[in-house]
């Protein structure tokens, strides 16, 4: 019915990034879709995220079990910026691979329709020993970028609105947006087998520890 929401369950499992929807009628009928969310109860979701009362609504997503706080109000330099998200217990993206590449797109684009020319840091830095190469702030080497134009001569790299939120090469003293990526806080409750009990022993934040014991008369 027009303007009412259609759920439609996947069958699990079906890993991916994006959704695709397919019309099985000899009859042609019109489709329009307007805006797409969709659940899954084996995401992160966002409540485990550490939360802070200066970073913008809305500010927060999560992605393959990691965080993401999108600072668009408060401009930085390289430095500034990774030592803010290093204060607060995070870092600059310090990965890449093509699915992590197309959530970073996503978000900034939603966020971003009406503004291209928006630009956000990475965790991205050309090497010091050899100024062919890059490598992340954590000290990994960057083997899988999505440069817009490679061959640039700046020594720090970031997300750009107007490349489609591909990589291009920066002077770190540019002041920019920035995204601060984080683990969860908290790895949500684990499952409980029948009759039996869990004690956790600091909460369930990461790396707590948890105890199973079993009722009388059952093994676990």
């Amino acid at each position: 019915e027009a303007g009412q929401p259609l759920f439609l369950p996947c069958n699990p499992p079906m890993p991916g990034a994006f959704v695709s929807v397919h019309l099985e009628n000899s009859t042609p009928n019109p489709l329009s879709i307007c805006e797409a969310f969709v659940y899954t109860d084996q995401a992160l979701p966002i409540e485990r995220c550490p939360t802070f009362r200066d970073q913008p609504p809305g500010a927060l997503a999560s992605y393959n079990g990691k965080c993401y706080i999108f600072y668009n109000r408060q401009p930085l330099n390289f430095l500034d910026a990774l030592s803010f998200c290093r204060s607060r217990g995070g870092t600059l993206i310090s990965e890449s691979n093509p699915a992590l590449q197309g959530f970073i797109s996503w978000e900034l684009w939603r966020r971003h329709r009406s503004d291209v020319s928006s630009q956000y840091w990475m965790g991205a830095v050309r090497d010091g020993s050899d100024r062919s190469s890059w490598k992340w702030v954590n000290g990994d080497e960057l083997t899988v970028s999505f440069w817009s134009h490679p061959g640039g001569d700046e020594d720090c790299a970031r997300f750009d609105g107007s490349k489609g939120w591909l990589w291009s090469d920066t002077n770190c003293n540019t002041l920019l947006n920035f995204i601060c990526q984080h683990q969860p806080k908290t790895c949500g409750r684990p499952e409980q087998p029948p009759n039996s009990t869990m004690v956790a022993l600091n909460g369930f934040e990461v790396g707590a520890q948890i105890k199973y014991s079993c009722d009388a008369n059952h093994l676990l």
